[in-house]
């Protein structure tokens, strides 16, 4: 990357309008301003110290600072580590993309804090519920938290608790149920004066609330909750805005300023001086919800469900057992099992956390077993799987239980789940999905997850806690590479991998720095161990004094590289094959990458499948582990031809493992990516990432995914864009893992070139389940691989949420000046429905509603107002703290203002303030506000339906509805 490049995106990672903290760090003279990244990854990390402290999971010292307490809980499991990295990466990831919400309630604005209070309740309980079913779902658990993360973060840079109790945590608000909030502002109250927006006078608004034993937050211009129409005389005063730069609307229908305190910077927050007492209190807050005895989640997860979540699991030296289906049915895949299996052999083989001893039982029919090899010998094992060949018939392997128990010398009388629960064995199965069952599922990483079912593997994976893998031929080796990982500590990183063929030069470097040992050298395509001679850096050719062969096969040679020395290495090919070369290596130094985009709101978010080819991403990198003296300076961007790209690096400041960052377009369908730098000899150093980046010319994004109830049908959208050059033919796929999907699910499509489709299908919600999973891919017409996919779960309620509808408006605003709008009247009509029982009904300030009757749903609505109130809003909410909202919305009235240009007469102040009266006098009579209490046993009065100001809310206008906590979107066209 050239100079100019770094000081382009150092300018655009300062600026980030965002609704809160800032998502990520940011440069530049903004480096000190905290963010959700940052707050959140050290709370995960002081509430994890806290849980493994009083979990007694590792010795502490007691002058260990609580935040390095992960670190030493793993030890040399440099592997385990960064697992968790991984998932406190994830959660982050989760937090961040809050941000892009209009929903109002989720950022705590626009005075929306019981409603946002409700929404955390209402994630905490369907955490408790997906952590106490019998499968799981960690991922969707973790997105839980972030949501409510986001919320609790919010609460303390958008309201004013912080400027009434400073940076202390408020208990109350971290979603536990039946807590009543301290009062919060009503719709009438005036929460701010006038203040200074453009931060050119910096202090001008630390003084601004007008409220000082109540909550208030701003109103934020974009959001789906905007203020009330002013109803006080009063000049310079009004309800508190979001405040600076990004509120462009503010000091229209709110008091010029603001009280969000989410930078340091006077123009983007009006109380900027209170930054780091909202970041305390917020870093504090989530804390506490983690793991507070009295309002931490710990308490609806558990110790043992906590540990999973946050992968606080050590890898021990273990015994490893391959169970294998010699049968005929396995023919067409057995060469992909050795070479699987093969692989996870040769990926420890020679490390310090190699399994103690390999066991290799194969089956084939249910009482022909042989029991093939018990050897500590990684070798050995390695020739034992490299000669299992089939025989027999083509059985479906349903009897492989018997081959488990055989593997682990169970008893006659004891059932396999005994077995492996008493000798505490860690139980993957994988089928493939073209022989028995063939539904399998993804998380959104591309991991192949548990399937839950009847057939003896998934019942033998429920009562062991063990795990089902449905893979199709082509998934196997990637699914063995990912779960060897997690079985196994090897602390192994790629350092590098390339390709050499025919025509190319026989010699091939790689780096060697002081970090690395056991250097293991894969090439695929060599005929034996004579066809490859290994170079030193002092131009010597390593003998068999320096080197050992691990396995030789026909087509593959491993060689380790025995103590190795700092410097540059060779591969030399004797013969003339094609090659692929991976070198890997023993190191605690390793690196994660995500590919971000910049957003609307100018922040960064992880794009969600494919980057296409020809835009501009940010892709940003964590390293683990970096040592003083090794620094980072260069990603290397390897194309499918071998052409590189070398960029320059930014770092960004972090507390914990080193972050990095460039920018760059991406103009190839396929990227290997590596990061280099110098390590403290002052050699290069190298890694490389197993994962590639694959640029696409199809960007399918998710447009709408429905809340699913249970015996309910809902429908998912999605958009399909051409980026490519030319018009094609696609098809898209739907599939999933309940058996849950309906209607159609196989679309095929013409798009033409920068053109797009909608594609909808139908999921039902089954009691039966908490979650359901689904696949959509995407293909070129003709072609059997797909060029991109998605995959999410969905949570099944057992809850419906109220709905309430707009069915008739009559009335137009648009045009009416504040003069006139009391002599303008409109009326309209809505339904409401609902499944459990109604807590409350409330409208808005400034018009009328009557219900129709007591009677179970539907519940008719009558409402009338006049254009001093175009927009109004009908909230019903239910026991379950579900809410639904209709907007009768009858256009923009225009505000007649008064020139600043000149200085008014004494005769002109007296006239204008007699105007100003008599309208204030109409406005004030036309205003009338109240909140209905809604229950089956009581018949409310129509006369009752007039509003009590002591309770009213404001809520205009909704842009859009995707939660089940959110009204029906309604759009009314008018005439």
């Amino acid at each position: 990357m050239t100079l100019l490049n770094v000081i382009i995106w150092l300018s655009l990672l300062v600026y980030h309008p965002a609704n809160g903290f800032p998502t990520d760090a940011l440069t530049g003279s903004a480096y000190d301003t905290k963010h959700h990244a940052e707050i959140t990854e050290s709370a995960i990390r002081m509430a994890v110290g806290r849980f493994i402290t009083e979990n007694n999971l590792t010795v502490v010292d007691d002058d260990i600072d609580v935040t390095n307490i992960v670190k030493n809980f793993f030890g040399d499991d440099s592997d385990g580590y960064e697992k968790f990295v991984e998932k406190q990466i994830e959660i982050v990831e989760h937090v961040q993309n809050q941000e892009l919400s209009k929903q109002a309630h989720v950022h705590c604005n626009s005075e929306q804090i019981e409603f946002a209070h409700n929404h955390v309740i209402k994630l905490r309980g369907q955490i408790e519920e997906l952590a106490q079913s019998t499968e799981p779902d960690l991922y969707l658990i973790r997105e839980m938290i972030g949501k409510c993360i986001y919320t609790i973060q919010a609460f303390y840079s958008g309201t004013n608790w912080v400027e009434m109790n400073g940076d202390s945590v408020y208990k109350d608000f971290a979603g536990v149920p039946n807590k009543t909030l301290m009062a919060i502002a009503g719709a009438t109250v005036d929460t701010c004066q006038d203040c200074d927006n453009s931060g050119e006078e910096v202090n001008s608004c630390e003084n601004n609330l007008l409220v000082h034993d109540m909550l208030t937050s701003g109103y934020k211009t974009g959001q789906d909750v905007q203020p009330p129409y002013k109803t006080s005389g009063d000049i310079g005063k009004g309800k508190c805005g979001f405040g600076g730069s990004d509120d462009t609307d503010n000091g229209y229908r709110t008091a010029n300023g603001g009280i969000n305190k989410d930078r340091l910077d006077p123009k983007y927050s009006p109380h900027h001086h209170l930054h780091y007492s909202a970041y305390n209190a917020a870093k504090k807050a989530t804390e506490l919800f983690l793991v507070d005895q009295d309002i931490g989640i710990i308490n609806e997860l558990q110790v043992d469900k906590f540990i999973q979540i946050f992968g606080l699991v050590k890898r021990y030296q273990t015994s490893f057992g391959f169970v294998i289906d010699d049968t005929g049915s396995m023919g067409p895949i057995i060469a992909q099992v050795r070479k699987a299996c093969i692989d996870i052999v040769t990926n420890v083989l020679g490390t310090a956390n190699a399994p103690s001893n390999y066991i290799l039982v194969t089956f084939n029919d249910p009482e022909k077993h042989m029991h093939r090899l018990t050897t500590e010998n990684g070798v050995e094992m390695i020739s034992a799987l490299d000669n299992i060949t089939v025989n027999g018939g083509g059985d479906c392997p349903e009897h492989a239980m018997n081959g488990l128990m055989k593997a682990k010398d169970a008893s006659e009388n004891q059932t396999v789940i005994d077995a492996v629960i008493e000798k505490q064995i860690d139980l993957r199965l994988f089928l493939q999905d073209s022989l028995c069952i063939g539904r399998r599922k993804r998380d959104t990483s591309g991991r192949t997850k548990r399937d839950a079912g009847s057939d003896p593997y998934s019942l033998v994976a429920e009562g062991t806690g063990g795990t089902v893998y449905r893979f199709s031929t082509a998934e196997l080796g990637e699914i063995i590479r990912q779960i060897s990982e997690e079985i196994f500590p090897s602390a192994t990183a790629i350092v590098d991998m390339f390709e050499i063929y025919p025509d190319d030069d026989d010699s091939v470097m790689f780096l060697v720095d002081n970090m690395l040992n056991n250097v293991k050298i894969t090439v695929i395509g060599a005929d034996s161990v004579d066809d490859i001679d290994v170079e030193s850096p002092f131009g010597s050719i390593l003998t068999a004094e320096n080197t050992s062969v691990l396995f030789e096969s026909p087509d593959k040679v491993v060689v380790t590289v025995l103590n190795p020395t700092d410097g540059v290495y060779k591969v030399i090919r004797t013969g003339n094959n094609n090659w692929n070369v991976t070198i890997t290596a023993q190191t605690s130094v390793d690196f994660h990458y995500a590919i971000t985009e910049e957003s609307d709101d100018g922040s960064l978010y992880k794009v969600l499948g494919n980057p296409i080819i020809g835009e501009r991403y940010t892709l940003l990198f964590t390293v683990y582990n970096l040592p003083v003296g090794m620094n980072v300076s260069a990603l290397r961007l390897k194309t499918s031809n071998s052409t590189t790209n070398n960029l320059n690096l930014v770092q960004i400041a972090g507390d914990f493992d080193s972050t990095y960052f460039v920018s760059t377009t991406l103009t190839s369908d396929k990227y290997e990516v590596s990061i280099y730098g110098t390590d403290s000899s002052g050699h290069t150093w190298m890694r490389t990432s197993p994962y590639y980046i694959y640029p696409a010319t199809i960007r399918l994004t998710s447009n709408s995914i429905t809340d699913l109830y249970k015996n309910t049908v809902g429908n998912v959208s999605y958009i399909v864009e051409n980026k490519g050059s030319e018009n094609e033919t696609f098809v898209i796929d739907v599939t999933d893992n309940r058996g849950l999907l309906t209607g159609q699910t196989s679309f095929t499509q013409l798009i033409s070139s920068n053109g797009s489709t909608e594609i909808i299908f139908q999921i039902t919600g089954s009691s039966l389940y908490t979650t359901v999973t689904y696949n959509i891919t995407v293909r070129k017409q003709g072609e059997v691989n797909a060029v991109v996919y998605d995959s999410q779960t969905i949570y099944i309620s057992p809850d419906i949420a109220p709905t309430c509808t707009v069915d008739k408006l009559v009335g137009n605003c648009d045009n009416v000046n504040t003069t006139s709008c009391s002599g303008v009247t409109w009326n309209g009509q809505a339904t409401i429905t609902y499944t459990t029982e109604l807590s409350s009904i409330s409208g808005s300030t400034g018009w009328t509603f009557e219900i129709s009757s007591e009677h179970p749903s539907p519940i008719n609505i009558s409402a009338s107002g006049d254009c001093c109130t175009p927009s109004a809003y009908l909230t019903v909410t239910d026991t379950n703290s579900n809410f639904a909202r209709c907007h009768f919305y009858l256009g923009n009235v225009n505000p007649v203002e008064i020139s600043s240009k000149r200085l008014l007469t004494t005769t002109e102040q007296i006239a204008i303030g007699v105007i100003g009266g008599i309208i204030g006098a109409c406005l004030f009579a036309s205003l009338v506000s109240g909140i209905i209490i809604y229950r089956k046993a009581i018949k409310p009065k129509l006369g009752a339906s007039k509003i009590n100001t002591l309770k009213s809310n404001s809520y205009p206008h909704q842009e859009k509805c995707d939660s089940k906590e959110q009204f029906n979107n309604v759009s009314v066209n008018l005439n």
